[in-house]
């Protein structure tokens, strides 16, 4: 590991550490304190990409940051992360990232809407969510393809007050499953003239 990779892993960890005394629980303070290691361990930098590792990571951090906003009863709806530049457009690697945090969230025993983001097959696993309900949060976020790496833009949204109240971004290496997997359908708009 080069000197430099020692230096900014420090900086990282005295620059978080002070923040982490604010964590009041124990709970909160081993859930940080493991997303913060996480990080400083080079989850989200490694050349080697294992999805479920890396969305397992990103939902404790979020976690992190909204556990004194969510309780266990609200209802989070996640969506499939949208393509940046594209309208609207998503993919199996944009619904991935947002069910494998949704699972994760579960995990910790929030409750999780998942139909959204079902991946091809997996549509009767998750019921759709209930009529005349709506969400308190929402898990949504975007991605950007690059020619050797994807930057991922995750945030939670108060549906009531309209404000973010957890967000993560970060990079992986464009690994050639992930290349395939972000590869949006082309949608063919027709424009009527009158």
């Amino acid at each position: 590991m080069t000197s430099f990779r020692l230096y900014s892993r420090a900086v990282l960890l005295l620059g978080i550490l002070p923040m982490l005394g604010g964590c009041g629980d124990p709970f909160t303070f081993k859930l940080a304190t493991t997303g913060v290691i996480a990080a400083a361990n080079g989850i989200f930098a490694r050349t080697d990409v294992n999805l479920k590792e890396k969305n397992y990571a990103a939902a404790d951090l979020l976690v992190s940051q909204m556990r004194n906003q969510v309780g266990g009863l609200d209802r989070i709806h996640a969506l499939p992360l949208e393509e940046v530049g594209s309208d609207r457009l998503t993919s199996p690697f944009g619904m991935g990232i947002a069910e494998g945090i949704g699972l994760r969230f579960i995990d910790l025993g929030y409750s999780v809407w998942l139909h959204d983001v079902a991946g091809e097959g997996n549509q009767n696993l998750y019921p759709a969510p209930p009529k005349g309900q709506t969400p308190d949060f929402i898990l949504k976020g975007s991605y950007a393809v690059k020619s050797s790496d994807v930057d991922v833009y995750l945030r939670v949204i108060n549906v009531k007050t309209g404000l973010v109240i957890s967000a993560f971004d970060y990079t992986m290496p464009l690994s050639h499953e992930i290349r395939n997997l972000a590869k949006t359908q082309t949608r063919i708009f027709r424009v009527q003239q009158k």
